[in-house]
């Protein structure tokens, strides 16, 4: 009696088949696949923020040390073509372009900064970061106000 108690234990026993098995393991492949090209994803836009992020710092340096001249210095003049040069900032480098004009009626300088990766396989390298900041002569005006 005891044999088959046995017997009609593993009759009743269900496991898994060899098609279910392999089923399960193409939906986990599936989804083990889309998480890579998620994590994928994400390094290259991490790395195209932080080559952005590096291009603005090199921006605004270059314009703060434009800033920091007076008015008629001759680094100030305007350009008839932009002034390029390259700067390394965090282990990449960038082309950095200047462009300055001067309107003959209001004295007013624009400084145009324009920065570009030298060379980057990221997304957004296919653009650049500009920055533009404008300039006056320091000059009083006519009082206006007054009793």
């Amino acid at each position: 009696m005891r044999q088959n108690f046995r017997q009609t234990e593993k009759q009743g026993q269900a496991g898994f088949t060899l098609l279910e098995t392999t089923m399960a393991l193409v939906v986990m492949m599936i989804a083990g696949l889309g998480i890579v090209a998620v994590f994928s994803f994400a390094i290259k836009n991490n790395t195209g923020a932080r080559d952005r992020a590096s291009a603005i710092a090199v921006a605004q340096q270059e314009l703060e040390r434009l800033r920091n001249l007076s008015y008629n210095d001759a680094a100030l003049n305007t350009t008839s073509t932009p002034l390029t040069s390259t700067v390394d900032s965090g282990g990449r480098s960038f082309t950095l372009r200047t462009t300055i004009t001067t309107d003959a009626t209001t004295s007013l300088k624009t400084i145009q900064v324009q920065v570009t990766p030298a060379s980057g396989t990221t997304t957004w390298a296919l653009g650049s970061v500009t920055i533009v900041s404008q300039r006056a002569p320091f000059s009083l005006g006519a009082y206006s106000g007054g009793p």
